[in-house]
């Protein structure tokens, strides 16, 4: 798997990079959302109903960059609930 780095950005809403790498590592959602930016919906950890929506960006050298994680929104909620149906 190529390395994963995580942006400052990443942690800007208060999740912890352990929370980001729980929650790509256990996906619930992963999604193509942009040709080159994968969104990620998953628990932060196993203990918890909670889920965060995660944004990756792959780079051209095939590295990934993790650049934006927060609590789900109404943004990528439909996400989840399409593969719920």
């Amino acid at each position: 798997m190529p390395p994963i780095h995580f942006s400052r950005s990443s942690e800007k809403h208060g999740i912890p990079e352990a929370d980001q790498r729980h929650a790509i590592a256990n996906p619930t959602v992963v999604q193509l959302v942009e040709p080159d930016v994968l969104l990620i919906i998953g628990h932060p950890h196993g203990q918890t109903d909670r889920l965060i929506e995660i944004l990756v960006r792959a780079l051209p050298s095939g590295d990934k960059n993790v650049f934006h994680a927060m609590e789900l929104g109404p943004k990528f909620r439909p996400f989840l609930e399409e593969t719920q149906a």
